[in-house]
């Protein structure tokens, strides 16, 4: 990051390869969709370039970068809320089509029993995930998605250690709670 602060475009570029792979992930598990993960990617990174000069040198840059990204997400959440959108699936629901496009999707290749009930329970730790508080939510998937220590967790919010535990032990449980019977 010295280097993308005094202009070098290559060092910039490194850093884009660097965190592109677990960045885009834990905003695709906080968004809950990959185009839109995308777009939030790309403007997070935008904004640590824009911010450059901002950036403390003697600070760590994974916290700094991570602190955009979710403040970036809280943004298309935000949006979102303003700005419903509706799913071809449901729209095409709605019409009175009698399978929607995903279960004409799922439709053309069956799967085993154990291959479905794998894909079950990830759906339903996916979305009981995504029905967690954002707070706590950022703070999950940071933490085991991302393998972020408290402390690193704790600089990217901007709060205390002892609040980022108590949001992984809120969220937890919450998870426990909802997936209980599913899990082994």
């Amino acid at each position: 990051m010295r280097a993308t602060c005094q202009g070098d475009m290559g060092a910039f570029g490194e850093l884009v390869r660097r965190y592109e792979g677990p960045l885009y992930r834990f905003l695709r598990r906080m968004l809950g969709n990959a185009a839109e993960a995308e777009d939030v990617f790309q403007e997070a990174m935008l904004r640590v370039y824009l911010s450059r000069e901002r950036f403390d040198v003697s600070a760590s840059f994974r916290p700094w970068l991570y602190r955009i990204a979710a403040n970036c997400c809280r943004d298309r959440m935000r949006y979102w809320r303003r700005r419903p959108a509706i799913s071809l699936e449901a729209a095409a629901d709605m019409e009175g089509l009698s399978n929607g496009l995903m279960g004409r999707l799922a439709a053309r290749t069956p799967a085993p029993d154990g291959v479905a009930e794998a894909e079950e329970l990830r759906e339903r730790i996916e979305a009981a995930v995504a029905r967690l508080p954002v707070k706590h939510r950022e703070v999950f998937l940071m933490a085991r998605y991302e393998g972020m220590p408290y402390d690193e967790i704790s600089e990217s919010l901007g709060v205390p250690v002892g609040t980022i535990k108590s949001r992984m032990n809120k969220a937890v449980g919450v998870l426990m709670k909802e997936l209980e019977g599913f899990l082994p």
